[in-house]
C-alpha cells in the first residue's frame, strides 16, 4: 500500500500498479507518479532518466512561482492590512518579511496534512535549521553590523522553548487537540510580548526625542535643520505594484514610514502638497485601456533595465504566470504610483475572481436550493465591478481602495495554497522514483526549495543598508512557519478525530534535526553575547560549519553508514 514499493514490482505491471494503488494518487492538478511511470516507461532508462529531469525543472519552476506571489502579492496586501489595523509599523516591517518568506512553508505543512507528518516536520526543521545558519550567516558575511541584543535574545530564547516544547509534544509521538492548539496560543502569545516591547520601546524614545511645539514656523524650520540625525532615506516610488523588488521595498517602506510621517508632520502644508504632486508625477500612461495594458504587462522596462542576464532569463520563464497573477489578484501597494490603483483591471477583478475561487476550490458544482451557486457569484460580482467602475475615477484612488488589499491577500493565499499541494506532488513523485525518504525530502529539497527565497531577500536588504531587519527575519520567520505549520495542520487533523487526538508519524531524523535547530540558537547567543553583539564575517563561517556538519550526518543515515542521531538500534 505504499507508492514506494513500486520498484519491487515486475516493470510491466508498475504503470498499472501506480494507477491502482491510493498512495500513489494525489489531490493535485497532475498525477505525476502516474505521468512518470507510465508514460517515460521505467524499463527505458534513458527515456526515465528524462522524465525525472523534467519533473525536477517543473519542481524549480513551481517553487519560484510561490516566490513570486509571495513577493508581489502577499507581501503588499500585508503592509496595507497593518495600516488598515494600525499594527506598529516595526512590528509590521519584520512581519512583512517574516511572513514573506514563511507563506510557502505554511502552505506546504497544510497540503501536506498529517498524513504525510514526516515531509512536513523535517520540512519545517530542515528549513529552520537552514534559515538559522546559512541565512542569519549569510546576512552577517555581507554586511558585518552591530545586532541590537535584546530583541534577538528575545526572539532566540522564544525560539529555544518552541523547540523544547515541540520535543516534549512528539515525545509519545501523539498529539492532542489542546496541543496543537497550543502551538498556535504559543506563537500569538510571541507577538503579543513583541508588540509590548514595542511599544515600551517606543515610549521611551518619544520621552528622548520631544521637541517644541511653537506657532512660529521659523522657529520649528532652525530647530529641524539643528537637530542631530540622519537623513531619512526616500521610500522608493514605483510605476507599477509589481516588480523584482516588491518585497524588500515593501518592508523597507513599512519600516521607514513612522520616521517619514513624524517628518512630514513637522512640514508646512504647502511643502506637503508640493510632495506628494511630486510623487504623482510618474511615467504612467494616461487613458483607461493604455493602464489597463501598462499594468498586466508581466515585464516591466524598469526591471527589464536593470536586470542582468540570469533576471532576464528568470522575467521571461515566469512572465506566464506573472500575467495571470495580475490578471486575477488584486493589489494595494504603498510603494507605487496611485497605491496600484488601476480602475479598469481592479474592476475587471472584482467582476471574476471570487467567481473564479470557486473553480480553483472544486466547489463551484455546490448549488444555493435549485440554482448553481457559480452564477450567482458572478453576477453577483459583475454588478459590484459595474458599480464601483460607475463610482471611481481612473486618476484618482478611491476611499475603499483598501478593500482590495483584503481581497487580493486572499486570492494570493489561495494561489499558493494551489501551488504548494503541487510541489509537495512533485516531491513525493521524485522521492518514489530516486527511493529517498520522506524525511531526506523534507530536510533538503522541501526546506532548500521553500528557503531560497529567504536567502535572497534577507541578503539583499542587508546589502541594501537593513542588515538588523534580516537577520530578525532569519528568527521570526522560522518560527512562524513551525508553530502555524505544525499548529494549524494538527489542529485541522485533530479536530476531524472523536478523541481528539492522532497519532504523529514520526522519522528517526527527527531528535537529530531538533538537536541541531537548537545548537545553532545556542550558538547565535553564546557568539553575539562573547562579541559585544557583534555580527562579524566569522559568525558566518561558524553556521555554515554547522549545517554542513548537519547535512553530512543526514545524508550518511540516508545511505545507511551511520545510525540518525537519537536513535538506537540495539538489540537490548
Amino acid at each position: 500500500d505504499d507508492c514506494s514499493y513500486v520498484w519491487h514490482i515486475p516493470v510491466e505491471e508498475r504503470c498499472k500498479w501506480v494507477r491502482e494503488t491510493a498512495d500513489c494518487i494525489t489531490d493535485s492538478v497532475f498525477q505525476y507518479t502516474e505521468i512518470l511511470f507510465c508514460t517515460f516507461k521505467s524499463e527505458d532508462k534513458l527515456f526515465f532518466t528524462f522524465g525525472l529531469c523534467l519533473m525536477l525543472i517543473w519542481l524549480l519552476y513551481l517553487f519560484l512561482i510561490l516566490g513570486i506571489t509571495a513577493d508581489n502579492f502577499f507581501c503588499p496586501s500585508l503592509a496595507v492590512i497593518a495600516s488598515v489595523l494600525r499594527l506598529s509599523d516595526n512590528i509590521a516591517g519584520v512581519t512583512i518579511l517574516a511572513f514573506g518568506n514563511g507563506a510557502p512553508d505554511i502552505f506546504t505543512s497544510l497540503v501536506s496534512g498529517s498524513e504525510e507528518g514526516i515531509i512536513m516536520f523535517t520540512e519545517l526543521i530542515g528549513a529552520g535549521i537552514f534559515v538559522t545558519t546559512i541565512i542569519a550567516g549569510s546576512v552577517a558575511f555581507v554586511k558585518p553590523f552591530r545586532i541590537h541584543l535584546k530583541p534577538v535574545m528575545r526572539d532566540a530564547c522564544f525560539y529555544i522553548l518552541t523547540v523544547c516544547l515541540i520535543s516534549i509534544i512528539i515525545r509519545d509521538e501523539k498529539i492532542y487537540l489542546i496541543e496543537a492548539i497550543g502551538f498556535i496560543l504559543w506563537y500569538a502569545f510571541f507577538i503579543t510580548v513583541v508588540v509590548i516591547m514595542q511599544m515600551y520601546e517606543n515610549r521611551q524614545e518619544m520621552l528622548k526625542s520631544r521637541i517644541p511645539g511653537p506657532q512660529d514656523p521659523d522657529i520649528l524650520r532652525t530647530y529641524l535643520a539643528n537637530k542631530d540625525m540622519a537623513e531619512i532615506p526616500k521610500i522608493p516610488m514605483r510605476h507599477r505594484p509589481f516588480g523584482l523588488d516588491t518585497k524588500l521595498d515593501v518592508a523597507i517602506a513599512v519600516e521607514l514610514q513612522r520616521e517619514k510621517v513624524w517628518r512630514r508632520s513637522l512640514l508646512k502644508e504647502e511643502e506637503e502638497e508640493e510632495d506628494e504632486e511630486e510623487i504623482e508625477d510618474t511615467e504612467r500612461p494616461k487613458g483607461l485601456f493604455k493602464e489597463f495594458l501598462y499594468d498586466i504587462n508581466p515585464i516591466t522596462k524598469e526591471d527589464w533595465e536593470n536586470a542582468n542576464r540570469f533576471l532576464k532569463f528568470i522575467l521571461i520563464i515566469r512572465a506566464p504566470v506573472m500575467l495571470l497573477l495580475q490578471l486575477f489578484v488584486p493589489v494595494v501597494n504603498i510603494t507605487a504610483a496611485k497605491r496600484g490603483w488601476s480602475k479598469l483591471l481592479n474592476c475587471f477583478q472584482l467582476c471574476v475572481t471570487a467567481t473564479l475561487a470557486l473553480f480553483l476550490l472544486n466547489v463551484w458544482r455546490a448549488r444555493f436550493g435549485p440554482v448553481p451557486i457559480a452564477p450567482i457569484f458572478l453576477l453577483l460580482s459583475i454588478v459590484i465591478g459595474v458599480i464601483v467602475f460607475l463610482m471611481t475615477h481612473v486618476d484618482r484612488v478611491p476611499r475603499f481602495h483598501n478593500f482590495f488589499a483584503f481581497l487580493g491577500f486572499l486570492v494570493a493565499m489561495l494561489a499558493v495554497y494551489l501551488v504548494a499541494s503541487e510541489v509537495v506532488a512533485v516531491l513525493q513523485c521524485v522521492g518514489y522514483a530516486f527511493r529517498i525518504s520522506d524525511a531526506m525530502l523534507g530536510i533538503t529539497f522541501l526546506a532548500w526549495g521553500n528557503s531560497v527565497g529567504d536567502l535572497i531577500s534577507n541578503v539583499t536588504i542587508a546589502k541594501r543598508g537593513f542588515p538588523r531587519m534580516g537577520f530578525a527575519a532569519c528568527f521570526g520567520g522560522p518560527m512562524l512557519n513551525t508553530l502555524l505549520g505544525l499548529g494549524l495542520t494538527y489542529t485541522v487533523a485533530t479536530a476531524k478525530e472523536k478523541s481528539k487526538s492522532m497519532k504523529m508519524r514520526m522519522s528517526d531524523m527527527a531528535p537529530g534535526c531538533l538537536a541541531f535547530l537548537l545548537c545553532s540558537l545556542l550558538m547565535t547567543i553564546i557568539y553575539l553575547n562573547i562579541t559585544g553583539s557583534i555580527a562579524r564575517r566569522s559568525y558566518g563561517y561558524m553556521l555554515y560549519s554547522l549545517y554542513f556538519a548537519f547535512i553530512l550526518i543526514q545524508f550518511l543515515s540516508e545511505i545507511h553508514v551511520i545510525h540518525p542521531l537519537g536513535s538506537d538500534h540495539r538489540d537490548d
